[in-house]
């Protein structure tokens, strides 16, 4: 033991004798109880205790204290044993919570009088009701003659709780509330209801509608959050909390109790106090602007009534933290449509993959300062937010107050948030996010970042002006170790106006260097100009994550940009997000997250890239409102992608990579895409030559009807298909476009005059006849031509193939169709957007040529179920023919009808 306690001793122990726990309760504990009196039978260990879901900050966890203290069969006091050296004030709040839960069981009385702390060199005396003790012992003061000896045996002896009974309070819980727990589709729900209810009563545009429901929401938040603090809230089975109603600010009882006082008491009272309150912490630099000065809540007595019903029994604090980060985004998701969604939202899971990716650091010696200067309403924040303390959480090096002071630090100092929308104002909703985790939302700012000298304007307040040139100050000072984000993919900056003009100048990106000259470009897309930002504000060695649309990381129109990042950052990882990634927004872009280390020095040298492609991630995200079961599976789905993408970057960064996930840095010289850097096509042709298969190019198994000249193989005869060649400029004949569909199945389409047609030249096709798509066949868009749709025509997006000898039509359409063969076609395919292949691609693509017994039951298959199609059609005509000549529902006059009135197509 630390010399430190040297070697005092009181009636029971030594001190050096005391050090973990355990010898606090063998040394100390155990004869301090002996000596207060009490039996064996009278004290209740641990183990025999039950487990109540108590306090612990905003969270609740299982909890039972080392003792328990009985008189006349009934626990009268508590007693939490800690180490020696072990702080007591963290623990505090548990003991309380504990002794609350014991006496809310019993409805005639508070039989749960006293807890008491102590490490035995330390004990402390509470009442169950309060969080400072009534009574505080040091080592040396258990004596036996002591003062507070003396007093500690005349509180806490059995005969004190034997004589003096339990103190009756019948009244508290008489009247009670519950507030539960409630799923998202539960919320969206409520939120579009109330929304519209507030749209309608009110006539306000649907964003003013939104913002006024925005206060009513931060009520009720602030309302549930006290809840959760009070000790009088009990957890009930299922979760709920019950709470004596005369607590809750936020239920219709309330207002009714408040209206004699009041018209409009939650417009009047408790909105007003809010404001009250910011303004004060506004004024004293603690907190930004969340409402203007002076805001009311403009809606009805009525409206805020109904809103309050439908939301009161609603326990919204208590949803899992990665769904209440995200509380504001499901508002906007519940009262906003449309492809607008694309600047608010993130999918939750490309938030987690990129902040796991971040790899946030939290130290004793230091802490990342993350900053999101396009943050919405906060969804990154939140996310750091929880990432950050779950590491001090996990640090067992700190003490509780190190981690408190840590906690307190990351919200209102290390995350830092941007954001330039004013209808509605998402910076400001940020800062309710923020505000409700931690206390933070303090660094959240209202300004467009790209604006380097972040400029004010003599129309903007003073405070405006403060909030800039506080953002300014820090951005120059310090600057920032992670930039996390998602910058806006479609907003573009443009040279028409002269504040665009002035931003576009401050930017290297939005010149070309053209010989000796620079000229300016007339626009620039923002997410590229963010690129430029982040380096500005980061510090050398800084990390950029950041979703990053894949058009700059391989369009041959964004080389200069890729250029921009080889000079200026190391590319450490390059994670493909899958296409349907930002479905909820209506965002039809193919996605990565990009990390990207600032240089120190100009002629740093790029490292092996970390490089991935994930299937799962943000698919989980789904744009309808409707919660389905196969939701919570692609959830599950995309959290384990997300471990597993986390963990293997995590070995890289060790210097232990899963070579198979890592590219040379020459690699991403010209394009940075996975695609183009990772895979490969033909990966597998030398294990089916291993395996012994015979492997062959399709350009040896099929060759192209029109367009390409050819001498016949052996055996072969070549058909003459000049006669099938439609000159649309020099025709008037109707012809049928063909269609193929992403299951290949050919069907007949629009009929027009040839010379309507837009391309220059048509392909008549046959039956037997492969055609395949361009723009869709890594979508499985490979037809057979079947004999009834022969003489339709295909377009120039269409390659029109015949089988070469030897070969069935059936057996390549199965082929072409098969994951592998689309997915080397994908791998080989042009353009950044669309996956377009043309027949030199094709025709380069290998595949294994199956065996005689394989090929002929491969095709047998299909043309039994060819037959079997054609056999549903004749029953589904004999169906309709039945009932219609039967029943006169098929006549002259029914067709003329049709044909006279119908609507154009």
């Amino acid at each position: 033991m630390s010399s430190a306690h040297g070697s005092h001793r009181n009636m029971f122990c030594q001190l050096d004798v005391l050090g973990n726990e355990a010898s606090v309760e063998t040394f100390f504990v155990n004869r301090l109880l002996a000596e207060l009196g009490y039996r064996d039978g009278q004290i209740k260990t641990k183990e025999s205790l039950e487990k109540l879901k108590v306090n612990e900050g905003r969270q609740r966890k299982l909890y039972r204290p080392d003792y328990a203290l009985e008189v006349d069969n009934t626990v009268r006091w508590v007693l939490e044993a800690k180490a020696v050296d072990e702080s007591l004030l963290p623990f505090v709040g548990q003991a309380a919570s504990y002794c609350h839960h014991i006496n809310a069981s019993h409805r005639q009385g508070n039989p749960v009088t006293h807890f008491i702390m102590t490490n035995g060199a330390l004990t402390e005396v509470y009442e169950w009701d309060r969080q400072d003790p009534i009574l505080t012992l040091s080592f040396k003061d258990f004596d036996g003659v002591s003062e507070k000896w003396v007093k500690l045996k005349e509180i806490m002896a059995p005969d004190a709780f034997a004589s003096k009974g339990w103190a009756l309070q019948p009244a508290l819980f008489e009247s009670s509330m519950e507030i539960r727990r409630a799923s998202i589709s539960e919320i969206n729900s409520a939120f579009a209801w109330c929304h519209k209810f507030i749209y309608r009563r009110e006539n306000y545009s649907y964003s003013a509608a939104f913002m006024e429901f925005v206060k009513v929401v931060f009520l009720k938040l602030l309302s549930d959050k006290a809840i959760h603090a009070s000790p009088d809230a009990l957890v009930l089975e299922n979760g709920s909390l019950q709470i004596p109603a005369e607590e809750v600010k936020f239920s219709t009882a309330w207002i009714e109790k408040m209206e004699g006082e009041s018209p409009n008491p939650v417009a009047d009272v408790q909105f007003s106090n809010l404001v009250r309150q910011l303004e004060e912490e506004i004024r004293k630099r603690k907190k930004k602007r969340i409402f203007s000065q002076g805001e009311i809540l403009d809606l009805s007595p009525e409206t805020i009534k109904g809103v309050v019903a439908k939301l009161q029994d609603l326990d919204l604090y208590s949803m899992d933290s990665d769904l209440n980060g995200r509380l504001f985004e499901t508002f906007l998701n519940a009262t906003l449509r449309g492809k607008d969604l694309g600047q608010f939202f993130t999918p939750r899971s490309v938030v987690k993959l990129a902040t796991r990716l971040a790899d946030l650091q939290v130290r004793r010696d230091h802490v990342d300062t993350v900053i999101d200067a396009c943050c919405g309403t906060g969804g990154f924040l939140i996310e750091s937010l929880s990432d950050m303390w779950g590491k001090v959480a996990a640090n067992q090096s700190l003490s509780a107050a190190e981690k408190n002071q840590t906690r307190e630090e990351i919200a209102t100092q290390r995350i830092y948030g941007i954001d330039v929308a004013k209808e509605p104002a998402l910076a400001r909703i940020a800062r309710i996010n923020m505000y409700l985790h931690g206390d933070g939302g303090s660094r959240v700012y209202q300004l467009d970042a790209l604006d380097k000298r972040v400029r004010s304007h003599a129309t903007e307040s003073n405070e405006v002006r403060d909030e800039k040139e506080e953002f300014k100050e820090i951005a120059e000072r310090s600057g920032f170790d992670v930039a996390l984000t998602n910058p806006p993919f479609a907003k573009e900056y443009a040279r028409k106006t002269d504040v665009e003009r002035q931003i576009l100048d401050q930017y290297e990106l939005a010149f070309q260097d053209s010989g000796r000259t620079r000229k300016p470009i007339s626009s620039l897309k923002s997410s590229m100009m963010f690129i430029e930002r982040y380096h500005d504000l980061l510090r050398p060695g800084g990390r950029l994550v950041t979703v990053i649309d894949d058009s700059i990381l391989g369009g041959d129109r964004e080389k200069r940009i890729r250029s921009y990042v080889r000079d200026k950052f190391i590319v450490k990882a390059v994670v493909s997000l899958p296409g349907d990634a930002f479905q909820r927004s209506q965002a039809r872009v193919k996605t990565s997250v990009v990390v990207l280390q600032k240089k120190h020095h100009p002629d740093e040298e790029q490292t092996p890239v970390f490089m991935y492609y994930c299937t799962r991630v943000g698919i989980d995200e789904v744009a309808r409102q409707r919660v389905l079961p196969i939701d919570e599976e692609n959830r599950r789905a995309a959290e384990a992608e997300i471990e597993e993408v986390g963990r293997l970057y995590k070995d890289f960064l060790n210097g232990h990579p899963d070579d198979s996930w890592i590219v040379p840095p020459g690699a991403i010289e010209n394009r940075m895409d996975v695609k183009a850097c990772l895979p490969s096509a033909g990966r597998n042709v030398e294990k089916w030559q291993a395996e012994g298969h015979e492997v062959l190019s399709v350009g040896e198994m099929l060759r192209p009807a029109f367009g390409v000249v050819e001498l016949p193989a052996e055996g072969e005869t070549l058909v003459d298909r000049a006669s099938d060649v439609v000159i649309p400029s020099e025709s008037d004949e109707l012809v049928t476009l063909l269609r193929v569909r992403y299951d290949g199945v050919a069907e007949a389409g629009e009929t027009i005059a040839a010379s309507d047609s837009t391309y220059d030249v048509l392909y008549k096709v046959r039956a037997g006849d492969v055609v395949i798509s361009h723009i869709n066949a890594v979508h499985g868009a490979v037809a057979v031509i079947p004999d009834e749709l022969e003489g339709l025509v295909a377009t120039k997006e269409y390659t029109v193939c015949r089988p070469r000898q030897g070969y069935h039509p059936y057996l390549i359409w199965q082929m072409l169709r098969t994951p592998e063969a689309r997915a080397d076609l994908l791998l080989s395919s042009t353009g950044m957007g669309r996956t377009r292949v043309d027949w030199a691609i094709v025709a380069q693509l290998q595949l294994p040529v199956p065996t005689v017994k394989i090929s002929e039951a491969a095709i047998k298959a299909v043309e039994d179920a060819r037959a079997l199609e054609r056999k549903a059609r004749e029953l589904y005509e004999t169906a309709a023919q039945t009932l219609g000549s039967s029943l006169n529902l098929d006549n002259k006059e029914a067709r003329a009808l049709l044909a006279a009135f119908k609507p154009p197509r």
